[in-house]
């Protein structure tokens, strides 16, 4: 408890050494949130389009690092594609993927200076940047929204279904449904949000009650690194999200007969989605 209460305190205090810092583009639409599911990790960073594909500082910085194709046009591009990381106050770090070859290797970034132009290199299907915040000592990636000008979002998250992922197929779970089962499988949430109405966005706040007990209570603020794995509050990736991209919540007990289950999303500015499913159980145990 210590410990989670000094680790908050940090990123108070983090948040507030943040209150100069802008967003890398101008007039930009946010394509991908922090945390989100990558099918086997944790997306760590924000994707942004933008009419002008200028990229700048999030806060005035020196050069660390920066990897440019045109520089080693032998070598295959890395997953970010061509990349810079600059260094800002206080140990604040801030990272930039997917520019355009020919990155400059200028050492000061003052607020308006172009860091590089938005591209689509590495492991990218559109022209976007994808870029991180991250925090050291303790290599902490911070959830860009806690610490970055508010951005305007009035859409809910949608709770669209419940399943079990049985075998190599997802078994979706209708209200009120019937189901045999032969363990006492995680059960899957399926939650969808945007911000403009197009995107498919992860949320910031998950919270689940299972047959009246508080099971899972998760905020999605920062990324840590624990014994060489990225973790949310301690969870792994595959602790908290299945393959097929839903949400996952382990350590359940099903009872033989009705269950019910609650679960609460919310999104960083607040919006709150809340839905309650039911769902009938014979447990067949022996048989697997």
């Amino acid at each position: 408890m210590k410990r989670r209460r000094l680790f908050c305190l940090l990123l108070v205090m983090l948040a507030l050494s943040f209150v100069s810092f802008r967003w890398p583009v101008d007039s930009g639409t946010i394509t991908s949130t922090f945390c989100e599911s990558r099918w086997d990790h944790f997306h760590d960073g924000i994707d942004m389009t933008s009419v002008d594909d200028r990229v700048y500082p999030v806060e005035p910085g020196k050069l660390l690092f920066y990897w440019d194709k045109a520089l080693f046009p032998l070598d295959n591009y890395p997953g970010g594609g061509n990349f810079k990381i600059l260094e800002h106050r206080n140990g604040v770090y801030s990272l930039y993927m997917h520019l355009e070859n020919g990155l400059s290797s200028k050492k000061t970034y003052a607020e308006r200076d172009t860091v590089g132009m938005m591209g689509n290199t590495g492991h990218s299907i559109n022209k976007h940047i994808h870029f991180s915040i991250m925090q050291y000592p303790g290599r902490v990636s911070v959830n860009p929204l806690k610490i970055l000008p508010a951005w305007e979002d009035t859409k809910a998250p949608v709770l669209s279904e419940i399943a079990f992922h049985i075998g190599d197929k997802i078994i979706i779970v209708r209200d009120k449904a019937n189901i045999r089962l032969t363990r006492h499988y995680p059960l899957l949430v399926k939650i969808n949000d945007a911000m403009t109405g197009r995107e498919n966005l992860g949320v910031y706040r998950l919270t689940v009650e299972f047959n009246g007990r508080n099971v899972l209570k998760k905020e999605f603020g920062s990324i840590a690194v624990s014994r060489g794995r990225l973790t949310v509050d301690g969870k792994k990736f595959e602790n908290l999200f299945d393959s097929k991209g839903y949400y996952k919540i382990e350590g359940l007990t099903y009872a033989e007969g009705e269950n019910v289950v609650k679960v609460t999303a919310s999104d960083y500015a607040g919006n709150t989605a809340e839905k309650e499913y039911t769902f009938n159980v014979k447990l067949d145990i022996s048989q697997e």
